[in-house]
């Protein structure tokens, strides 16, 4: 529901903010004070096109902040916040609309800014405005059809019917795309088979390249490797001038003869026994390496083809061998789902029939039973329309026959003949303010379960309707206000004293200029504007008759 409403700076308005209630909401005022006004600031709020036009004179800005209480949001709402990544605090969505002088605009929700396009499309998800404005959901056809389905409670056969055709036509774009350019695709199967017989012949083994550079630097310093590894060798174990094994014999034998005298000797001669052996086994392992390593030019050329072999493997499949590897397996994949296209294509056509099949029943028993639930909604619509005034109103759902989509098979819009002898014609044609407003409330009473939008909007509902009428008026308004928020501008008492909240619309004049006021009123002032509604002024006997009014219950 609309929780909160601020408006700065719009046309006459120089700061307004007013809490509505959940139930029925009515605005009066006299005419010109500025009722429109707040419906217009309230349609900008909700997406409407924004014009420098709406500044008050002399504002850089005009601002619009609309906080909504959402207590469970619609599955179309939660996607579209969901897209737009905006969360609700504590149940509250805020909706911002800044117009600068210069006409352009900003919008946010959830202090976010926003597209208006979004703004607009969550906005028809909390209001519904019905009167001169834009917001009005049963003007659309789409909507049309969920609302049928909602008050024929056909709407879980419609969401079976729609995830059947969302099914078929995935099931057409693999078929089509198995299906297509099948000469270029034997052309890349056989490409493919090219490519996995050259990378299969090369037998790669991970790692082998980083080997196959550490042999070639091998065998291209295997003269130096020999030079070092005998100096090596000769240092640790055969020096004429004297060897570290020779070194440390000597130091051994000395070291024993110490351990004689002073057995406290005796580690440090077994530590440097486990040296020695460690120098031996080092000149031992230099000279048996040294002695592997030599320069062969067949051997040379043997690791140079292999690595240039590899290298061009690399230019064409992948920057390692674990990615030339992977390049194959991604091929053999794609050569082996083209073998098996034909079995696959077949499989597909079979499911695709079968559940073309189950999917057109189940469209025809949605439209049969759409039509029967539409026989109802007409009969029902006309009577309230009847009850609203509108004598001779006629209501008809009419169906278009469709091509199976994710909607059935059915395309249908709402008609109606205002009067005796007129051609029905689609909802979205009719020009009347007032009219529409009837036949929407018309419409929001028989669907009153079935609609998921929380706030309803009426401008101009009572245009041409009095009397009788108007006490109907304002008992449709009543009942409907039990399961939405309204908020109804009316200029009939009996509308007027059948709301919860009250509240009045008024000018004033504030340093030479008119500005609009709106207040939510107390049990003495309603009766007064309740007076006033029913004689134009007020008086001890239009008073008496407005306490009455108020007093009764609707």
């Amino acid at each position: 529901m609309l929780e909160t409403l601020r408006i700065r700076n719009f046309a006459i308005i120089d700061e307004i903010e007013v809490e509505f209630h959940p139930g029925f909401n009515v605005l009066t005022g006299e005419t010109g004070a500025g009722k429109s006004i707040v419906v217009g600031a309230l349609n900008l709020v909700l997406g409407a096109r924004a014009s420098a036009d709406v500044l008050r004179e002399g504002a850089d800005r005009a601002t619009v902040e609309a906080l909504f209480r959402v207590a469970r949001p619609s599955r179309r709402l939660a996607r579209l916040l969901e897209s737009q990544d905006i969360a609700l605090e504590d149940g509250a969505l805020l909706l911002s609309r800044v117009v600068a002088a210069d006409g352009r605009s900003r919008a946010y929700a959830g202090g976010k800014m926003t597209p208006v396009s979004a703004l607009a499309e969550i906005g028809d998800e909390l209001v519904d405005l019905h009167g001169q404005h834009d917001h009005q959901s049963l003007l659309k056809t789409e909507r049309q059809l969920e609302l049928l389905d909602a008050f024929g409670e056909t709407a879980p056969l419609a969401t079976e019917v729609a995830e059947m055709v969302a099914r078929l036509r995935a099931l057409d774009r693999e078929i089509a795309d198995l299906d297509r350019d099948d000469r270029d695709r034997a052309r890349r199967v056989d490409f493919l088979q090219h490519e996995i017989r050259e990378i299969d012949a090369a037998q790669l083994i991970p790692g082998e390249d980083e080997e196959l550079k550490a042999q070639l630097h091998r065998i291209t310093h295997a003269e130096m490797i020999h030079g070092l590894a005998t100096r090596v060798h000769g240092v640790l174990y055969e020096n004429e001038d004297g060897a570290a094994v020779d070194a440390i014999d000597a130091a051994l034998r000395d070291l024993r003869e110490l351990e004689r005298i002073d057995p406290a000797f005796g580690d440090l001669a077994r530590q440097l026994e486990g040296a020695r052996g460690i120098v031996e086994s080092a000149a031992m392992e230099t000279r048996t390496r040294a002695a592997h390593i030599e320069f062969d030019p067949e051997t040379l050329d043997t690791v140079n083809i292999r690595l240039a072999l590899i290298g061009d493997l690399k230019r064409k499949y992948g920057a390692s061998i674990d990615e030339i590897l992977a390049y194959r397996e991604t091929a053999a994949r794609e050569v082996d789902a083209y073998v098996r296209r034909d079995e696959r294509l077949d499989a597909l056509r079979r499911e695709r029939d079968e559940l073309g099949r189950t999917a057109q029943r189940a469209a025809g028993d949605l439209s049969k039973k759409r039509r029967a639930a539409a026989q109802r909604l007409d009969r029902q619509v006309a009577e309230a329309l009847q009850d609203l005034g509108m004598k001779g109103a006629q209501f008809q759902t009419e169906f278009k026959e469709t091509a199976l989509c994710g909607d059935g098979v059915d395309h249908i819009e709402f008609l109606l003949s205002a009067n005796v002898g007129e051609k029905p014609k689609p909802l979205r044609q009719i020009a009347s303010g007032g009219e529409i407003s009837r036949i929407m409330l018309a419409l929001k009473a028989v669907f009153a379960q079935a609609d998921h939008i929380p706030t309803l909007i009426f401008d101009e509902i009572d245009a041409g309707v009095g009397g009788a009428t108007a006490r109907k008026v304002a008992v449709k308004l009543a009942a409907l206000a039990k399961s939405h928020q309204l908020i109804c501008i009316s200029h009939i008492p009996q509308i007027a004293a059948a709301a919860g909240a009250h509240y009045q619309v008024f000018k004033v004049t504030m340093k030479g200029r008119s500005v609009a006021r709106m207040v939510e009123m107390t049990d003495t002032d309603r009766v007064k504007e309740v007076a006033r509604l029913l004689d134009g002024t007020v008086s001890e006997l239009s008073m008496e008759h407005a306490r009455d009014l108020l007093g009764k219950k609707l």
